[in-house]
């Protein structure tokens, strides 16, 4: 850890002189409790991470010709209260920005999941974010299993507020070692004044609750089931297309977030699981430092021979500007899943408070 950091601070100051160069990161530490039926309530949790991820990152660029510019942007996880760092498998990519657009090659967020992040502060209290990762469908994230790394993205001009974007991965997270998982997405973006409007579709590796579904197991060559133990129907990989529309309106004394998504994963031996989700909000400036946010989402899930699955969270959240880098945050999250194929619902709760600093 030490020495990578280290090695950072080195390629900042070194590449200072020809381009812009900037380190940056959020540290995040906080207590957190959690409960869920079923489960040992363990008390109190000290961590990391609890409302975001806490991270490090470098990122820059400079001038080529002609009013083209090549950019950078390296950025890894960090555990702030056990100083643990892995790799850069946040953020690992280079660019080329001008008047055509932005291009961008390597490891980035997809379409899909800036539309999904964008919806009513997605951070560790979101309902929106539990309740649309108990279906068919979540967003990707960087594990890897859409086209967050090895990928290729295009982003149009921004014209009057709206501009466009296109990604494709190739071979991103294949099933054998003959066999391509290729990704591709859409996303349609709209930003002015008081409006903002995020659409995005993609078609990725099946999965069911955010678990990875391929049906090959490259370690012992055998079928694979899902998270919910259902069979899957060929020995070649299968796809989930899915779409999402976020939007928010600032109206002064309070912003209102709205998001609709829906997938359908094929690949299943009973055919395809389908889910479709909604989701509401709420942020309402308590006054010039402190701001405070409630969310509701709601999650149906169904396959064939199976009776349907459903998710519902309630989220809430105060968040206080102690100064330009520093917040102080509390939160409550609970959320009740009823599994597909079970009658029985459970709950689980979570409550944190932290800090979090950004530099």
């Amino acid at each position: 850890m030490k020495k990578t950091l280290i090695a950072i601070a080195a390629i900042a100051a070194m590449g200072a002189a020809s381009a812009e160069v900037t380190l940056y990161g959020k540290l995040d530490v906080g207590v957190s409790s959690s409960t869920k039926d079923g489960d040992v309530n363990q008390g109190a949790q000290f961590g990391s991470g609890n409302y975001e991820t806490s991270r490090i990152g470098v990122k820059g660029g400079s001038d080529i010709a002609g009013g083209v510019k090549g950019t950078f942007q390296v950025e890894g996880k960090l555990g702030a209260t056990d100083g643990s760092f892995k790799d850069f498998g946040r953020v690992a990519n280079l660019g080329l920005t001008g008047t055509f657009g932005t291009v961008n090659v390597g490891r980035m967020w997809t379409p899909y999941d800036s539309a999904f992040n964008d919806a009513l502060e997605y951070n560790g209290f979101s309902a929106m974010g539990k309740a649309f990762c108990g279906g068919a469908h979540c967003d990707n994230g960087m594990d890897g299993s859409g086209g967050s790394k090895n990928g290729f993205q295009y982003t149009t001009p921004t014209f009057s507020g709206l501009n466009a974007v296109i990604m494709y991965g190739s071979n991103a997270d294949a099933t054998t070692s003959t066999s391509a998982t290729n990704y591709t997405s859409l996303g349609v973006n709209y930003a002015n004044g008081p409006l903002t409007v995020n659409l995005a579709t993609e078609k990725v590796l099946t999965s069911v609750g955010n678990v990875v579904a391929s049906p090959y197991n490259s370690a012992t060559g055998a079928a694979k089931v899902d998270a919910a133990g259902l069979g899957l129907a060929s020995s070649t990989g299968s796809y989930t297309n899915a779409w999402i529309l976020a939007a928010s309106y600032n109206l002064g004394v309070a912003t209102v977030f709205a998001a609709a998504e829906a997938a359908t994963a094929d690949g299943f031996a009973a055919g395809s699981a389908k889910d479709s989700g909604t989701s509401v909000g709420v942020s309402v400036p308590v006054n010039s430092a402190t701001t405070a946010a409630l969310g509701y989402a709601t999650e149906s899930t169904t396959l064939s021979g199976l009776s349907d699955g459903k998710t519902n969270s309630l989220g809430a959240q105060v968040v206080y500007a102690w100064n330009a880098a520093t917040a102080i945050y509390a939160g409550y999250r609970k959320t009740d899943t009823t599994a597909l194929g079970s009658s029985t619902t459970t709950t689980a709760t979570n409550f944190a408070t932290g800090v979090r600093y950004n530099f």
